[in-house]
């Protein structure tokens, strides 16, 4: 890497500069694991969305429906639940005075079991219809970046086996600027420490987010350093290339 000496008035001030590239500070291919017809797609590369924003929505029809049907079988589960809880509180006040049998108390103890059972199910199914409705809209995890989606609108979404990859985002306004350094300079690198990254005409401050432990695969003893800062609202682009100044 090239040595810089820089002169203040008599004084000699040693700095070194790193050529390095950018990439994405968080990058995430989002899908979903339920099937479905994309019904609309609100995004396009180099969007700029907020954190919970709608992305891609799925035909939320047969969701609502399915949530309809989970809520009215959950409620008739309830009910039914603490009939028979009423039912063995009765037979057991009946047992304890020597008015019911062992036997039909039994059966009132496994009519409540069951119905217990089914209420259970019920809440299951319920939990799982809301989470389907939910999952039928791709929301941003972060504010983030729109990099790249394929989707359509009709595409059908068939996520059994392989979910498909709808939305490609990345975190917007922090980047990582990565360069290699070698062992005999490493350890005057910290986490944390801040540093300079220059871009073009525009510089940035940021920190040293993350020391590799392990060379990279085409050099030995070259140790990628990933620093991260904040763009300042500028859309810089993965590849990039840049300095960072220590």
């Amino acid at each position: 890497f090239p040595y810089t000496t820089l002169f203040r008035s008599n004084t000699i001030v040693s700095a070194e500069e790193f050529e390095a590239v950018l990439g994405w500070s968080k990058r995430v291919e989002l899908s979903t694991p339920v099937n479905g017809l994309v019904q609309k797609v609100f995004v396009q590369p180099g969007k700029i969305v907020a954190k919970g924003e709608v992305l891609i929505q799925l035909d939320p029809r047969a969701f609502k429906a399915d949530l309809i049907y989970a809520k009215a079988e959950f409620n008739n589960t309830d009910e039914q639940r603490q009939e028979a809880k009423r039912e063995l509180d009765r037979q057991t006040d009946m047992y304890d005075r020597t008015m019911l049998s062992e036997h039909d108390l039994q059966v009132a103890k496994n009519n409540f079991t069951s119905a217990q059972a089914l209420y259970l199910q019920a809440q299951s199914s319920l939990t799982k219809a809301k989470l389907n409705l939910e999952y039928s809209a791709i929301r941003a995890p972060f504010n983030a970046i729109i990099i790249s989606t394929t989707t359509v609108k009709g595409q059908v979404v068939a996520s059994e086996i392989n979910p498909p990859v709808l939305v490609v985002v990345a975190e917007a306004y922090r980047m990582l600027a990565r360069f290699y350094t070698t062992t005999d300079k490493i350890k005057s690198f910290i986490v944390n420490q801040g540093v300079k990254i220059n871009v073009a005409e525009n510089s940035y401050q940021g920190k040293i987010l993350n020391i590799a432990l392990e060379p990279g695969k085409l050099k030995v003893d070259h140790y990628a350093v990933d620093v991260l800062f904040d763009t300042k609202n500028n859309i810089l682009r993965a590849g990039q290339k840049a300095t960072v100044d220590l």
